[in-house]
């Protein structure tokens, strides 16, 4: 019986240090999804500044060509 209990223990103790692991990467891995969030939405910034930008010099490439 007491080596059962011994088991049931180290079986509790595993599993305690198992999920403290898993939390601690759980953690990690939601602030790097934060991060990696706001990476890609300044990206998308700068790609429309640059798309609207491209825009406005292709129009007045247009002008440039009609005049």
């Amino acid at each position: 019986m007491k080596s059962k209990y011994r088991r049931a223990v180290e079986s509790v103790i595993a599993q305690e240090a198992k999920l403290a692991e898993v939390t601690h990467l759980h953690a990690g891995a939601a602030a790097r999804e934060k991060e990696l969030a706001e990476a890609l939405r300044l990206n998308q910034q700068t790609l429309a500044r640059y798309e609207a930008y491209v825009s406005e010099i292709e129009s007045q490439m247009t002008i440039n060509v009609q005049v």
